[in-house]
């Protein structure tokens, strides 16, 4: 083998080593999401492609600000909670008229988890060690068209269109 025969097969491996990371954090990150649901059946994992698409639908449907939260002083309908009130989420909802039987959609922080669809309720009952996986989550449904950011400065805001 010629010393360019193996600079070529050098960085083949490099870049096979690397596709292996992506995929060994990838696969980690799926099993960091199902840790969160003990009804794993009840839960779906999206794929990266359609991670990517509901979060498009997500960011053109509420303006984002450039510090990537959503930009509420461009949204009329909100309404802003504490922690306390999370468990009053899905009454504030209904008394919106937007139904809580609808699956939605969890968007986890900045650190490209894989987007989990399941049942509003199932993300509620898991809200504390979700917060901890990053500093801001998202709780979306683009059938009902209605967000829940929920802030690393603990504030939660609900907003729809």
């Amino acid at each position: 083998m010629n010393r360019e025969e193996r600079k070529k097969r050098l960085e083949f491996l490099i870049q096979e080593r690397k596709k292996h990371e992506i995929r060994l954090e990838k696969e980690q990150q799926v099993s960091e999401m199902l840790e969160l649901f003990p009804e794993k059946d009840k839960v779906n994992i999206l794929d990266e492609s359609e991670s990517d698409k509901i979060e498009s639908n997500m960011t053109n449907s509420f303006p984002i600000a450039c510090w990537g939260r959503i930009d509420w002083e461009k949204v009329s309908n909100k309404i802003i909670l504490t922690k306390e009130d999370i468990l009053n989420i899905p009454n504030i909802l209904s008394n919106q008229s937007l139904d809580t039987s609808v699956p939605v959609y969890l968007i986890v922080g900045i650190y490209n988890y894989p987007l989990v669809k399941t049942s509003l309720f199932r993300i509620l009952e898991n809200i504390e060690n979700i917060m901890e996986m990053g500093p801001d989550q998202w709780i979306y449904s683009p059938v009902l068209r209605y967000v829940i950011e929920f802030c690393h400065d603990e504030v939660i805001t609900i907003g729809w269109i």
